[in-house]
């Protein structure tokens, strides 16, 4: 009988989830420990779910950008696989504030190989009817998405589950370490042993490495997520325009994605104001619309800005993926991760 390889996938949400899915396929017996209801939302839970590249500048970065194009082929395996993915609107329309920062940014995106076609004014007035003041000129992401990232984590751990794997709920105190080996995790005080483990729960990560020697480059960026009340088809696509980031919600509403504010917490309400008003200002809506909740989501962020997947420290058979956006680059960190953990 050919032995199975015993892994631990610390991490439920959407990096985790991808991990455990992937390895178990490949043939690993994978437990993924989730750290259940009840405790802090992880940077799944307050994620934008925008899958594309448009929504970044390949100028800023060229590596990652040219990451997360290559990433973004890893969800058509996925809906080989599974069928239809958790999507919510399909397409996204940017402009910038002038017509030449348009063309600009179109120019920009076409050279570094993304799909990206101009839209007229009246174009752009088809795709969204509310708009109240349509630029001239708009670039059309025929192939971004939003889709909801709880729900594709849901997605791979049903798939996981149905390959084999087992999920637990519950806290990871440490890393089991000895002789130099991980050799499992001590789960709110119980020891669940393993031939490898890999910290895929952001950056989580950094204490429970840190418990066995191990220092994590990463860091911890804060964004807010915005929904807000309102009826369906308000918008059809992808926003990204006059500093405001807008997609449909699930059922219906809107949710804007934005920067934490200067003033930290203290200023979150403001910035709940603003954007109402900027949506109000955007679209023609008689009233602005109810902000229905707010998100503050703490983005795990690697000091070199690539991703993380594979060995961390020098300790034997512990492994790590951890990277940021984490909703784009799950499916394919999740296939590096087969290579990385059950080949060493």
């Amino acid at each position: 009988m050919t032995h199975k390889c015993k892994v631990l996938v610390v991490g439920g949400g959407v990096m985790g989830a991808s991990v455990a899915w992937h390895l178990t396929k490949a043939g690993a017996a994978v437990t993924l420990i989730d750290s259940g209801p009840g405790s802090t939302p992880s940077a799944t839970a307050a994620s934008f779910g925008w899958v594309g590249g448009s929504a970044s500048t390949p100028s800023d970065d060229p590596v990652a950008f040219a990451l997360r194009l290559h990433a973004l082929d890893e969800f058509k395996r996925l809906e080989r696989d599974w069928g239809l993915l958790p999507v919510t609107v399909r397409g996204a329309l940017l402009w910038g504030a002038t017509t030449d920062e348009t063309a600009d940014l179109i120019a920009e995106h076409l050279a570094a190989g993304s799909k990206i076609v101009s839209l007229s004014g009246q174009q752009l007035r088809q795709k969204e009817p509310l708009l109240v003041a349509p630029p001239d000129l708009a670039a059309w992401a025929p192939d971004d998405f939003a889709l909801e990232p709880t729900d594709l984590a849901r997605c791979f751990i049903q798939a996981a589950r149905a390959e084999g794997a087992s999920v637990l709920s519950g806290t990871v105190q440490a890393v089991l370490y000895a002789q130099g080996r991980a050799k499992g995790v001590e789960l709110q005080g119980q020891s669940i042993y393993a031939d490898k483990v890999v910290l895929a729960n952001g950056y989580g990560a950094v204490a429970l490495a840190a418990g066995i020697g191990v220092d994590l480059a990463i860091e911890q960026q804060p964004a807010v997520l915005m929904r807000f009340d309102a009826g369906k088809n308000v918008i059809q696509h992808l926003l990204c325009a006059q500093d405001l980031e807008l997609r449909p919600g699930k059922e219906a509403g809107l949710m804007s994605a934005l920067d934490y504010p200067q003033q930290g917490e203290a200023g979150l309400q403001a910035l709940a104001d603003e954007t109402c008003q900027a949506i109000a200002q955007l679209l023609q809506l008689p009233v602005p619309p109810r902000l229905h909740s707010i998100e503050v989501g703490f983005r795990p962020m690697t000091l070199s800005k690539l991703p993380l997947c594979g060995p961390i420290g020098a300790v034997e058979d512990l492994f790590a993926v951890i990277a940021h956006p984490g909703v784009i680059l799950a499916p394919l960190l999740g296939k590096r991760a087969v290579q990385a953990v059950l080949a060493s």
